[in-house]
C-alpha cells in the first residue's frame, strides 16, 4: 500500500551528519532530501501531487538517531530494531536529549530510536511567517501549508525508513507517538501498515470519527473541569484571575512585544493546565501579577505571560491545529473547520472573559490570534483560507484501520483535556488489533512525567499480543 513515486518528484537523498555522545547515548544526525508534495499521494492521489505547483520542489527532513552504548546491554547495536518517534503538535520539533535518562533512554535500551523532526519543525525546512510570505499570494501560501499534514509526514517517514533500513532483511520498524504523534500513527497504519512492525502511542488515540465541533465541545468540558480542580488547589487564585482580567479590560497593559494584553489572551495561560508537570506553574505566575503598588501588572508577570501567548516560535501550530480534524470531504469529520473552537466557545458563557469565575482556555485557536499576536498578523489571510477550505485530503483509511493487523498499544488518560478519553476509546474500538492501558491520574504529559512506568505498561501489553 506504500505510495508510488511519480516521475515529476525530485530524487530523495540521505547524508549522515555529526555524531555526539551524551553519557551512554550516541547521537547521530541524519539529513534527508524529500519531495515537497509526495504526501498528497496518500491524501489526494498521485495525480494531485504531480500537478501541484510545488511538485518539482524538495524540502529537507532532519532526524536524530539515538543509540544506547552501555555495556550493560546484551543486544548488539546492529541487531536492535529501529523505532521512529512521532512528536506531538502539530508543529512540535522532536525532543532534544539533554541527558542519558528519561523516556528517550528507556526506548533506546531496546531500539535504535529515530527522533524525527516533522516537516516544518526544528531542522526540517521550518514553516515560518517569513518563509510563507516569500511564496507569494495568500492562496499560494495556503496551498503550501497543505503539504504539512499527516499524509506528507508519513511519506517523509517512509523515505527515512527506506534509507536507514535498506540493508536489513526485515525493513519494518516500530513507531512511538505522543499526542499528535498518535494521530500520525493512525495515518501510518492507514496508508503504509506493511512498513510497521508494531506501534505504541501515548495520549494520541485521535477522534477519527468525530466532527471537529464535537471534539471541541468535549475538550471545553474537560478544560472547565480542570479549571475547577485548579481553583480547588489555589482558591485565592479564583478572585485573583478575575481581578487581572478586569484590570486588563479597563487599563492598557503592554506585553514586551509592544501590543496590548487583552483579557481573552490572558485566558490562554490555560495551556499550563494540560499536564501534571506544569499546572502548578500557573499559580506562581499569578501570585506575582501585580506590582508592589497594586496599580499595574508587574514586568515579571508580563514577561511570563508573553512567553506563553505568542506563536512566534511555532506558527505552524496555530495555522494547522484545526486541520488535523479535517479528514476529507466524505468522512464524519468533514471540513471546513470554520474556526470550530471559536464557534464552540460562543456556546459557553462560562468561558467569557468577564464571567464571575474566569476559566482559562486550552488548545483552542481563535481568529483574534491573528490580530493580537504580532507573529501571526502576516498570516491572517492564510489562516482564513485554511479555516474555510473544503477539499482536504484523507487522513485515515477507516476500512484499513478496522482490519489492522499491526499490534497497536496505547495509553489513554481519563482526565486528558486535549485528547478526550471518550473519543479515544471509541477510536480504539474501531481499530483492529489494539490494546489500551488507561489511567485515572495521568494527564497529557504523562510520557514526560512518568515515562518509564507508562512505557512499561505498553511493553507488557505488546508482549501479550505477540
Amino acid at each position: 500500500m506504500a505510495a508510488p513515486y511519480h516521475p515529476t518528484f525530485p530524487a530523495t537523498t540521505h547524508r549522515v551528519g555529526a555524531t555526539h555522545s551524551l553519557g551512554n547515548l550516541k547521537l547521530i544526525d541524519h539529513w534527508f532530501t524529500v519531495p515537497a508534495t509526495h504526501g498528497l499521494v496518500y491524501g489526494k492521489g498521485a495525480d494531485a501531487a504531480a500537478s501541484s505547483r510545488f511538485a518539482p520542489h524538495s524540502i529537507t527532513v532532519f532526524a536524530r538517531e539515538v543509540i544506547d552504548t552501555s555495556s550493560a546491554l546484551t543486544t548488539e547495536v546492529e541487531s536492535r530494531p529501529y523505532m521512529v518517534y512521532l512528536q506531538g503538535g502539530p508543529g512540535g520539533k522532536s525532543p532534544r536529549p539533554v541527558s542519558d535518562g528519561g523516556w528517550v533512554a528507556e526506548l533506546a535500551k531496546t531500539h535504535r530510536l529515530v527522533l524525527l523532526d516533522q516537516r516544518g519543525t526544528g531542522n526540517s525546512t521550518p514553516l515560518t511567517a517569513r518563509t510563507l510570505s516569500a511564496l507569494g499570494s495568500s492562496d499560494v501560501q495556503a496551498e503550501y501549508c497543505e503539504l504539512f499534514r499527516a499524509d506528507s509526514i508519513i511519506a517523509d517517514a517512509e523515505v527515512v525508513r527506506g534509507f536507514l533500513l535498506a540493508d536489513r532483511s526485515d525493513q519494518r520498524w516500530s513507531t512511538m507517538g505522543q499526542s499528535y504523534g498518535g494521530f500520525l500513527t493512525l495515518s501510518y497504519l492507514s496508508f503504509a501498515p506493511e512498513s510497521i512492525k508494531d506501534s505504541r502511542m501515548t495520549a494520541g488515540l485521535a477522534p477519527i470519527r468525530a466532527h471537529v465541533d464535537e471534539v471541541y465541545r468535549h475538550t471545553y468540558d474537560r478544560v472547565a473541569e480542570r479549571n475547577r480542580e485548579y481553583y480547588g488547589w489555589y482558591p485565592e487564585d479564583e478572585k485573583l484571575a478575575v481581578r487581572i482580567a478586569d484590570h486588563l479590560a479597563h487599563r492598557e497593559e503592554l506585553l514586551p512585544t509592544g501590543e496590548r494584553l487583552t483579557p481573552h489572551r490572558f485566558q490562554m495561560l490555560g495551556h499550563l493546565l494540560g499536564g501534571n508537570g506544569r499546572v502548578h506553574g500557573l499559580h506562581y505566575i499569578l501570585e506575582s501579577a501585580f506590582a508592589e503598588s497594586g496599580q499595574w501588572l508587574s514586568d515579571q508577570f508580563l514577561a511570563d505571560v508573553n512567553a506563553l501567548v505568542s506563536f512566534q516560535g511555532n506558527p505552524l501550530y496555530a495555522l494547522m491545529h484545526e486541520t488535523i480534524y479535517a479528514d476529507g470531504t466524505d468522512s464524519p469529520s468533514a471540513s471546513p473547520t470554520s474556526w470550530s473552537a471559536a464557534r464552540m466557545h460562543s456556546e459557553r458563557e462560562d468561558f467569557a472573559p468577564d464571567a464571575t469565575t474566569l476559566l482559562f482556555t486550552g488548545e483552542h485557536i481563535f481568529p483574534w490570534y491573528y490580530q493580537e499576536d504580532p507573529a501571526l498578523r502576516p498570516l491572517a489571510e492564510v489562516a482564513e483560507i485554511l479555516a474555510q477550505k473544503d477539499d482536504w485530503g484523507r487522513l485515515y483509511d477507516h476500512q484499513q484501520l478496522a482490519a489492522n493487523q499491526v499490534p497497536l498499544v496505547a495509553a489513554a488518560y481519563v482526565p486528558d483535556i486535549y485528547v478526550d478519553y471518550q473519543h479515544s476509546m471509541a477510536t480504539a474500538d474501531g481499530v483492529g488489533n489494539t490494546r489500551v492501558w488507561t489511567s485515572q491520574t495521568h494527564h497529557h504529559d504523562g510520557l514526560g512525567q512518568d515515562g518509564t512506568l507508562i512505557l512499561g505498561h505498553l511493553k507488557n501489553l505488546l508482549a501479550d499480543m505477540c
